[in-house]
């Protein structure tokens, strides 16, 4: 977490920065979904799917990004936070898959959701610039344009949208094949 958000004294200043975390995204995505999941089991609307697809997804980028870039960056963490930032990047994502894998629900994607599946996570990204552009602070090494240059943070943005279309592809094809 960047040093700036530890030390802003506006909790409405945290909050934004805390939430801005593409991890708490993707983590929140997964826990709005189960949760739904867990009321409803047969719940089946277009957003729902959406969401469905998007939070394992992007669940899955937040612990390939952090294990291959981020791992070497988490300031030694101890005790309750150590454990909560594995939580969020392996544990979580782990299992989210797993229920994924194990429970379904099966046949959600449908071309137009599969479609419209990277826009949430462009709209986030987007956000991201404009926000570091305003700021200076960007939530990830691999996106701040003002340290590594805007030609170098969107072209680690291309690479993460490539990983999440390819992904995407995987998980429609995997769903296929469960769903027989």
């Amino acid at each position: 977490m960047h040093p700036f958000i530890l030390n802003e004294q506006s909790h409405i200043t945290r909050y934004i920065y805390y939430y801005s975390y593409f991890t708490v995204q993707s983590n929140l995505a997964v826990g709005i979904s189960s949760l739904i999941l867990l009321i409803n089991p047969t719940y089946s609307s277009n957003w729902f799917r959406l969401l469905r697809i998007d939070s394992i997804i992007c669940i899955v980028i937040t612990c390939i990004v952090y294990n291959v870039m981020l791992r070497d960056d988490d300031h030694n963490l101890k005790g309750i936070a150590m454990f909560t930032n594995e939580a969020l990047h392996v544990i979580i994502p782990f299992l989210a898959v797993l229920n994924w894998l194990v429970f379904g629900p099966r046949k959600i994607p449908n071309k137009k959701i599969m479609i419209t599946a990277i826009i949430p996570p462009l709209i986030y990204v987007i956000y991201i610039f404009i926000r570091g552009y305003i700021t200076d602070l960007y939530p990830y090494p691999f996106l701040d344009a003002s340290k590594i240059g805007l030609t170098q943070a969107l072209l680690n943005t291309g690479v993460v949208v490539f990983l999440f279309l390819f992904l995407e592809i995987i998980l429609l094809y995997t769903d296929k094949k469960l769903a027989n």
